[in-house]
């Protein structure tokens, strides 16, 4: 059975994880909400890691630390040094585990969303509220095929006599306070406007980046739990 504090902590980031969708739609987020988001993901880390050393501690008694973390690295030695200060014979005692906490290292699962969500989350707890930047971009299908994107800020923009396999298209004009007006010539013009919100000076987009951590660690902690009943 999964630790009912993970089980809330999940359900907990899951509703800020909504509230924060809601407000990148308006083209901002609440730092501190973001913060407070990002420490409760890294917390069912840290509450996992607490677990796994009570079924460590069975087998190797007080030489495993009081005071342990998740642990993590880009790289494997990284890792490996991570799991030797945290959870010592973790691999030679309980191996199980230890292929699943490894299963997660961005080295072994070629995505890094653990690095950068333990990395962001240090950043917001030690230095400062995580910075977001906001991109809004717009992409002009015509004939069902995307004709251009236009990102951030423009004059104007306007297309004029474009064909897509020999039709002739229709006319956008897009003036310099955003506003779009289409002259009608083959009906066949769709434009989807999309509000970006990424953290700054990285190319991670807020939102889907927190429902990808929410949906790794829960099943994390269901494989978890499940692992920690069997061995």
């Amino acid at each position: 059975m999964q630790n009912q504090d993970i089980q809330e902590l999940l359900e907990h980031a899951q509703a800020e994880i909504s509230s924060i969708s809601e407000q990148s739609r308006n083209g901002a987020i609440n730092k501190v909400a973001l913060k407070n988001t990002l420490e409760n993901l890294r917390s069912v880390l840290d509450y996992a890691a607490q677990d796994i050393r009570s079924k460590l501690k069975a087998h190797i008694g007080n030489k495993v630390p009081e005071k342990v973390y998740f642990p993590y690295g880009q790289r494997e030695d990284l890792f490996k040094q991570s799991v030797n200060r945290n959870l010592p014979n973790l691999l030679e005692h309980v191996p199980s585990i230890y292929s699943l906490v490894q299963s997660m290292q961005s080295f072994k699962s070629g995505d890094p969303w653990l690095v950068d969500l333990c990395g962001l989350t240090n950043d917001a707890k030690h230095n400062n509220l995580s910075k977001t930047e906001h991109e809004k971009s717009r992409v002009i299908y015509q004939g069902g095929m995307a004709f251009i994107e236009i990102v951030g800020e423009v004059s104007q923009v306007a297309i004029t006599g474009n064909r897509v396999n020999g039709v002739l298209q229709d006319d956008v004009f897009i003036g310099p306070d955003g506003t779009t007006r289409i002259s009608p010539v083959s009906g066949q013009t769709l434009i989807i406007e999309n509000n970006k919100i990424q953290f700054h000076g990285k190319q991670i987009e807020v939102v889907p980046f927190l429902n990808a951590c929410h949906k790794n660690l829960s099943k994390f902690a269901d494989d978890l739990a499940r692992e920690l009943e069997r061995v």
